[in-house]
């Protein structure tokens, strides 16, 4: 009996860690940090682009970065001033990036991954130190483990701001079925990238 009573114990503190880490899991997901100028603002593609896109625009308005790197189309702008208002020049074509499909051998990569390898060698190739990462809210977490991963961190800075236009609940009663969605998929593709990220480099 008693051994029957330790077991139960065991149980129920197996399921309070699992019930405290599902409760928990929307508020770690919303990873974001303070940010200074920088040398450019990275876009990172997803469902909602309109909305970080809107906060992109907005960090550039503020004087915040002097390009705009959207890896996942490997596009690059060079952001100008004229009249006091912040503009966009045309795309930088004249990039090595992206012209030789520097991901080609990257099947299994999750898609986030290979848009920050391609900022890197963006980076790398303008000569580029320092960025502020935008995306999603529950996207920013997965963007700096993945960051961390790609970059040295002895050589460059980066700051992460998610969008102010896109709804994500950090607290578990607010969430809907389509945040729980969007909660569960971030975790999948996490426990994805740290599965695979030791023979990633």
């Amino acid at each position: 009996m008693k051994k029957v009573g330790k077991y139960f114990i065991v149980v129920i503190l197996c399921l309070a860690l699992v019930t405290g880490f599902v409760l928990y899991s929307p508020r770690f997901l919303l990873y974001s940090s303070e940010y200074r100028k920088a040398d450019a603002v990275i876009l990172i593609l997803g469902p909602d682009f309109k909305a970080r896109q809107k906060e992109a625009y907005e960090l550039i308005d503020e004087g915040m970065a002097d390009y705009l790197i959207i890896p996942a189309y490997h596009k690059v702008y060079r952001v100008y001033e004229k009249e006091m208002k912040k503009y966009l020049s045309p795309n930088l074509n004249f990039l090595k990036s992206g012209q030789n499909n520097v991901n080609a051998n990257k099947k299994f990569y999750e898609d986030t991954h290979l848009e920050i390898i391609e900022a890197k060698e963006i980076m790398s190739d303008l000569r580029l130190n320092s960025a502020i990462f935008v995306s999603s809210p529950y996207h920013m977490r997965r963007i700096k483990l993945i960051a961390g991963n790609v970059f040295d961190s002895n050589k460059n800075i980066f700051y992460f701001v998610p969008t102010h236009y896109e709804k994500a609940p950090a607290d578990f009663r607010e969430l809907s079925s389509a945040d729980w969605k969007k909660v569960r998929r971030e975790y999948s593709k996490i426990l994805w990238f740290l599965l695979y990220s030791p023979w990633s480099k």
